[in-house]
């Protein structure tokens, strides 16, 4: 047992009589952890995150148990582990969490053969049509993010640096993320999840209400270097990393 003047801990078994920190930063012990121990420890963090709200899910509705016996049964039990944003989260994807992209070009290159019958040379070109008919496409859209400001983005300095380096899309979710911030900023590191920054590799909402506080617009390294390639061949970004 260890005293203060105005507390005390009691350990019995190794179970202490307070509950466990949610965060490890600052505890001395942290220090001496490898890269991967603190990694380890993370996705554990995660995981836990999971079983509290589930149990607070249960505190909840324990005056419903059929209710709680449906989802159990029907829904978490079997299908918990296919929940995507509750383990992808945690995890680099710059947003495919999905085989949607494969199943549209899967159906649009079927309607562009219009039929399962054809020699080989045909077939052939009619691909080659195709993705060089895609590739345009994307040459265009990369260019106009080169050469055209978004109007939202034009007039605040938070863009100033990035605003004709990263692509439109690019800019559409950070600015989808400055709204969330606003919801989130009473309290921005506990609420912010940093979604973003550890899935897109862009900042989150906590690190641009730091930046909006002391008027500092994105920089460059603050964006993964895979939304800066804005061009199909030459040098890939990716390569230099």
């Amino acid at each position: 047992m260890a005293m203060c003047e105005n507390w005390q801990v009691f350990v019995h078994n190794g179970r202490h009589n307070h509950a466990i920190g949610v965060y490890t930063h600052g505890h001395a012990q942290v220090a001496k952890l490898t890269k991967e121990q603190l990694i380890q420890i993370e996705q554990f963090r995660k995981s836990h995150e999971y079983l509290r709200k589930l149990g607070a899910l249960k505190t909840k509705w324990k005056s419903r148990p059929d209710f709680l016996h449906y989802l159990f049964n029907n829904w978490l039990n079997p299908f918990a582990h296919k929940f995507v944003r509750c383990w992808t989260k945690s995890h680099m994807h710059f947003g495919v969490e999905t085989t949607n992209r494969v199943e549209s070009g899967h159906s649009v290159l079927k309607l562009w053969l219009s039929t399962c019958h054809g020699d080989l040379d045909t077939v052939f070109l009619n691909i080659d049509s195709l993705i060089e008919g895609q590739i345009a496409d994307i040459k265009a859209s990369l260019e106009f993010s080169k050469t055209k400001e978004k109007h939202n983005a034009k007039s605040n300095h938070i863009f100033y640096i990035v605003c004709i380096k990263i692509s439109h899309l690019v800019l559409k979710k950070i600015w989808s993320e400055i709204t969330r911030a606003a919801e989130i900023y009473d309290d921005p590191k506990n609420k912010c999840g940093h979604y973003l920054r550890t899935s897109h590799g862009l900042p989150c909402a906590c690190e641009l209400i730091t930046q909006f506080d002391h008027v500092l617009p994105i920089q460059l390294h603050d964006i993964n270097a895979f939304w800066k390639i804005l061009e199909i061949g030459g040098p890939h970004p990716l390569a230099r990393q």
